[in-house]
C-alpha cells in the first residue's frame, strides 16, 4: 500500500474515533453484538408472560394444541421433521373458527412465528387449503 494513502487513512481514522459519538455508537454495537443472545431469551420471556396473562385461556390452550399436533414429539428442533397429527389440526380449526385473529396471536407471541406459516409448512396444498376454508 502506498505510504501516503496509509497516513491519509490514519488520519481520516484518528478523526472518526476521537468523535465521542460514534465511539458510543460502536461500544453499543459490540455489546449487542456479544448479548443479543440474552436480549432474544428476555424478548421471549416477556412474551410468554403476555401470553400467560391473556384472558381467554381457551385461546391460549388451542395454540398451545395447534403446536403439540404440528410438534408431537415436543421437542423443538425435531418440528419440521417429527410426524403431524391432522385429525387435531382439523378438530381445531373448528374450535378456532370464530376466534382465529386470537388464536393466532397467542400463537406468535408464544411460538415467535405465525399459525398459518407453520401450517402451510405441516399440511400440504389440499390439506392446507381445506384448513384455511374452515378457519376463514
Amino acid at each position: 500500500m502506498n505510504p501516503k494513502i496509509a497516513k491519509g487513512v490514519a488520519i481520516g481514522a484518528k478523526k472518526v474515533l476521537s468523535n465521542k459519538y460514534v465511539m458510543i455508537a460502536l461500544v453499543i454495537l459490540v455489546l449487542l453484538f456479544f448479548f443479543r443472545g440474552r436480549i432474544r431469551k428476555m424478548i421471549r420471556k416477556r412474551n410468554e408472560k403476555k401470553f400467560d396473562k391473556n384472558e381467554t385461556q381457551d385461546v391460549n390452550q388451542i395454540a398451545q394444541q395447534y403446536r403439540s399436533a404440528s410438534n408431537p414429539s415436543g421437542v423443538s428442533w425435531m418440528i419440521d421433521f417429527d410426524g403431524t397429527d391432522e385429525e387435531a389440526i382439523d378438530k381445531l380449526a373448528y374450535q378456532s373458527k370464530n376466534n382465529f385473529n386470537a388464536i393466532a396471536s397467542a400463537y406468535r407471541q408464544k411460538f415467535d412465528e405465525t399459525l398459518t406459516d407453520r401450517m402451510r409448512a405441516e399440511l400440504d396444498t389440499d390439506d392446507f387449503q381445506s384448513w384455511h376454508n374452515i378457519i376463514t
